[in-house]
């Protein structure tokens, strides 16, 4: 799940924003975006719909290639080899993506309103650090 919000994260916020100096507004507005149960069942139905396609990549002519490094006859994969097939499991993955995602776009929105409140205390003490370090004259 943690892996899942993190590539949540990656997908609905973009770089730049993450690259920029942040406001308890910025973090307010992206836990608001976060909550949005518009975006959030988008955001479940596209990647439970990209994680449906991925178990039916083909995955013979890499099988068949570690099993000819292994010195194992390639000929032996079945063609037909797929994520489905090797791991009928995951299976169930789109539909827990679809209904799980949601609620992890909620925690995701709960750390980033938990940053908001966090803000103004760093600031602060990043200025008293700055400020003891002036002091002791480190350079």
């Amino acid at each position: 799940m943690i892996a899942a919000s993190a590539l949540l994260a990656a997908l609905v916020v973009p770089a730049p924003v993450l690259a920029q100096d942040h406001t308890e507004e910025d973090a307010a507005r992206v836990a608001d975006m976060l909550r949005d149960p518009v975006l959030q069942q988008s955001v479940a139905q596209g990647m439970a719909a990209a994680s449906e396609a991925l178990l039916d990549v083909p995955l013979a002519p890499l099988a068949r290639a570690v099993a000819e490094a292994a010195g194992d006859d390639p000929r032996d994969i079945n063609p037909n080899l797929t994520l489905r097939h090797v791991s009928p499991d995951a299976e169930t993955v789109p539909s827990e993506i679809h209904d799980k995602l949601p609620r992890a776009m909620d925690a995701v929105a709960g750390m980033a309103g938990g940053v908001s409140a966090m803000i103004p205390a760093l600031r602060e003490m990043a200025a008293r650090m700055q400020d003891a370090v002036d002091q002791a004259g480190i350079r």
